[in-house]
């Protein structure tokens, strides 16, 4: 027969055992969160990037929007929708409708007479398309902002 004490301090250390065991999974899913924070961070820095590099093309080139340029946006912001909140992705969405406007257009008016009233509805939906495109420079990290601060007070998800 075990001392009374000594049955005690068993329990006791089980219980202590438990709870350390306890506080390390707790760690384990903080630190699980602190990574997915930062693997998304990742991601939606690399559609960021995309986006400005894609505005400062247009910008440099007065609002004609280069092919490859386009190609590498749409790639890039492809995987947007499962990234970022809808308010952002809407205005992705919007961005890449206004480039591909602006190249149809372009490519469209070549074929028509510059004289032309056509051809004059164009290059005024054209210009308004390019302006539009080269004023999102200006505001573009503050529309990204709120998805890659890194604060882990926030859930990532």
């Amino acid at each position: 027969m075990t001392p009374l004490w000594l049955q005690i301090l068993q329990a006791f250390s089980v219980l202590c055992i438990s709870g350390v065991g306890a506080w390390l999974a707790w760690q384990q899913v903080q630190i699980a969160r602190v990574k997915l924070q930062h693997d998304l961070y990742d991601r939606r820095y690399r559609v960021f990037d995309a986006t400005l590099k894609f505005l400062v093309e247009v910008t440099g080139h007065g609002g004609a929007v280069p092919q490859e340029a386009l190609q590498s946006f749409l790639r890039a912001t492809g995987e947007a929708v499962f990234l970022f909140d809808p308010d952002l992705v809407a205005y992705l969405e919007d961005m890449r409708h206004r480039a591909m406007k602006l190249v149809a257009i372009t490519v469209a008016s070549t074929a028509l007479p510059p004289a032309s009233t056509e051809f004059a509805a164009a290059a005024t939906t054209a210009s308004e398309h390019a302006l539009w495109l080269t004023q999102q420079l200006e505001g573009i990290t503050a529309r990204f902002t709120p998805s890659l601060k890194l604060d882990k007070r926030e859930r990532p998800y």
